[in-house]
């Protein structure tokens, strides 16, 4: 059925579900930075090869400090969206 939802604004097109490297290379950047225990706590929302989103969360992240974050990606992440239109 969500295949015949469509965007409003125009179709946004999703990433192949090939590996994408930018990707692999940040997430070894953020173990790295976990297993040196510089990186605590995080919160993530992930887009799956079939469009869906989910989210998780681990450590410490009980902070405003993490809501401020939070907020500063959803702002970058509505830019994009918006300079996509």
């Amino acid at each position: 059925m969500s295949d015949k939802v469509v965007n409003i604004r125009g179709g946004f097109a999703f990433p192949s579900s090939q590996p994408n490297p930018t990707l692999i290379e940040e997430l070894e950047r953020l173990l790295e930075a976990a297993r040196a225990g510089e990186i605590v706590g995080m919160a993530g929302t992930y887009v799956h090869r079939d469009k869906t989103v989910s989210y998780s969360y681990a450590g410490a992240i009980a902070s405003y400090g993490m809501l401020g974050g939070l907020d500063c990606v959803k702002e970058r992440l509505l830019r994009i969206a918006l300079s996509k239109e």
